[in-house]
């Protein structure tokens, strides 16, 4: 477990395509790419910008097998052990927990790994063939991320979030999605290795103390400062 002192502990929930883009990476020998730097986050407990905390859920531990055998080709055992360890890097993180279930606005925690992986297993039964619905597994992982107060959803996919009370800005790679009190930062993975490398955490006190780089889409793009925060992606 990463030795906390002082610093501030990043929460991240990754949706399940940076899991699946590193294993492809690596597949493919490119080490150095944004999604495996933040799987080295999320699993090691630590990034430059200070401790990281993995935030996930039982559904997205389970969908995440289902991805790894149906699309993959991991044997089910295999597939069951590589999703699981999630479970693992959830507890020897920064602030260890353990996989949220998430249920409507709440959850219900679980004592033992067996009580999870049974109340995981009755959540996600279906019977409709299908292997993966991006709208059921995007909203696992907006939940999850929601509820276990993360400061950022890391996704390949941003433009999947972009519904709802979701604030689109002039940039493609980040959304906001507000809360009550406190706002989500929806990123790609190289807004988030970008930043997160330079040492800062981009959540939405960084994005609205630099309201010149991160405008709403709804501005005139004549608004906008020719002043520009260096980063990835930018649009």
């Amino acid at each position: 477990m990463p030795e906390l002192d002082d610093e501030r502990v990043v929460r991240i929930t990754p949706d399940i395509n940076v899991f699946v883009a590193d294993i492809i990476s690596r597949w493919r020998r490119r080490r150095a790419t944004a999604t495996s730097r933040i799987v080295e986050a999320v699993t090691s407990g630590r990034c430059a910008a200070g401790p990281v905390q993995l935030v996930t859920s039982l559904p997205i531990i389970e969908s995440y097998a289902d991805v790894l055998r149906g699309r993959l080709g991991y044997d089910p055992e295999t597939a069951q052990e590589k999703a699981w360890l999630l479970e693992q890097y959830t507890r020897e993180g920064a602030i260890p927990t353990n996989p949220l279930l998430p249920v409507g606005p709440g959850y219900v925690p679980f004592e033992t790994e067996g009580d999870a992986r049974q109340a995981a297993a009755a959540d996600l039964k279906r019977d409709d063939g299908k292997l993966f619905d991006e709208i059921r597994d995007d909203r696992y992982v907006l939940e999850t991320a929601l509820v276990g107060r993360a400061d950022l959803l890391i996704t390949c996919d941003v433009r999947d979030f972009r519904r709802g009370p979701a604030v689109r800005l002039q940039r493609n790679d980040v959304l906001l999605f507000p809360l009550a009190d406190r706002t989500l930062v929806i990123c790609s993975p190289a807004f988030a290795a970008y930043w997160l490398g330079l040492g800062v955490v981009p959540d939405a006190q960084f994005i609205t103390a630099n309201p010149l780089d991160f405008r709403p889409y709804a501005c005139e793009h004549s608004e906008v400062s020719e002043h520009k925060t260096k980063g990835p992606n930018e649009t």
